[in-house]
């Protein structure tokens, strides 16, 4: 009786815990093809988010140009260039304003590999009216996706397709 309840005793430990090298390997591998399936997904969300955070910058320095004109009582122009935005005074052929966050030539930098074209140059008026509407194509170089920034003749600035 004595020999049958040392064999119910605690067990001696003779094996080692923890994870075997095949069970490290098949995680690795389950980890590697859901990355593999999902980043198509993630990069398509990507380069649609660059562009339309480059909108969304668009439009608001293009408030911030009709806000200008609202508090300093002056009309403001918006001109641009594929990389650059500037504020001019009074017409298009005014002199630069310098608005903090601009650089030492008074434009306004836009995002990387963000690039802009317009037909024409947006003039907001004291009341904050846009005497010239504009719509602007923003394009994002690297997938070429692409979002149009509008002024309206009220002064409004909408983003969409």
């Amino acid at each position: 009786m004595i020999r049958h309840l040392a064999a119910l005793g605690p067990k001696s430990r003779t094996s080692q815990s923890g994870y075997s090298f095949v069970e490290l390997v098949i995680t690795i591998g389950m980890i590697l093809i859901v990355t593999t399936l999902a980043m198509p997904t993630f990069l398509n969300y990507y380069r649609s988010a660059r562009v339309r955070a480059g909108a969304q910058t668009l439009s608001a320095y293009l408030n911030a140009a009709r806000q200008l004109a609202i508090k300093t009582n002056v009309s403001v122009c918006v001109t641009n260039t594929a990389s650059t935005l500037q504020f001019l005074q009074t017409s298009c052929a005014g002199t630069a304003l310098y608005v903090s966050g601009l650089n030492s030539s008074s434009n306004i930098n836009l995002p990387e590999n963000i690039t802009l074209s317009t037909g024409s140059n947006p003039i907001f008026g004291n009341l904050g009216n846009a005497s010239t509407a504009a719509t602007y194509t923003v394009t994002d170089s690297v997938s070429n996706r692409t979002l149009h920034v509008t002024v309206a003749g009220s002064g409004r600035i909408t983003v969409g397709p």
